[in-house]
């Protein structure tokens, strides 16, 4: 009978992780390749990257306002930050395309709902979402 193991190779072969060193050098080379990321596509990113603020001091404008809702400031800023990894999938995406050398162009930052992870990544989310839901309501 067949058999998966999470930690298998290739040829099914039970295989340890190796732990590598993560140096300044390695940092400074994450740093480089993601402003080189910006500067290709500089209008997706600005566009991508102000959606998410945007939204954000909406919700703080909504607590802050005259709806009573001030005690509720901290917990939707720290679930909006909760949420942040699953709101950017598109930049990823549009990243992922670059460093494949395929086409940037804005409209393939949604090509990831044609991704074979589409469903793991959408478990993820909601699993995010339901795990912010239950704090705001304890």
């Amino acid at each position: 009978m067949a058999s998966f193991h999470v930690m298998s190779d290739a040829r099914g072969m039970h295989v340890q992780p190796r732990v590598r060193r993560i140096t300044t050098a390695d940092l400074m080379d994450v740093l480089r390749l993601g402003v080189e990321d910006f500067w290709a596509k500089p209008s997706h990113y600005v566009f991508l990257c102000l959606i998410y603020p945007v939204v954000g001091l909406i919700l703080a404008q909504w607590t802050t306002s005259g709806s009573n809702a001030i005690q509720l400031l901290y917990p939707l800023m720290s679930g909006f930050a909760l949420l942040g990894p699953f709101a950017a999938i598109g930049l990823y995406e549009i990243s992922r395309r670059r460093e494949l050398g395929m086409d940037t162009s804005w409209w393939h930052a949604l090509d990831v709902r044609h991704s074979p992870a589409l469903p793991a990544i959408a478990v993820i989310g909601v699993m995010l979402v339901a795990l912010f839901l239950l704090w705001l309501y304890t």
